[in-house]
């Protein structure tokens, strides 16, 4: 019976994307970023996209989840010299398939 309450619960609870760390992208292939995301139960997949300053898709994949089971990792795999003003979005999605997003910009000061 516990478990179907958790399930229940999980299903009327969305994740949460808490933060973007991009210190480490430069606009390289094999450049780091890191999302915190957590949800009440699990966090099932993160996807992560970079927009251009115009708003042109540069990328878009999924990161993957680290040891401490609240950071994920997304590695770029696309070169973007123009980097800076382009938008990073996380969007964390649940089991249950509830999602939460969140946007960041770059500054020209990375």
């Amino acid at each position: 019976m516990g478990s179907v309450i958790i399930a229940i619960m999980d299903a009327l609870q969305a994740p949460e994307v808490e933060s973007i760390l991009a210190a480490g992208y430069h606009g390289r292939v094999g450049d780091e970023i890191i999302v915190r995301a957590t949800d009440d139960f699990k966090v099932a997949s993160v996807i992560v996209s970079i927009h251009d300053l115009t708003g042109v898709l540069v990328e878009q994949g999924n990161a993957t989840m680290k040891e401490n089971n609240a950071d994920w990792l997304y590695k770029t795999v696309q070169l973007n010299s123009a980097f800076a003003g382009s938008k990073i979005t996380a969007i964390a999605t649940d089991l249950p398939g509830n999602s939460a997003s969140l946007s960041i910009s770059l500054e020209s000061t990375f």
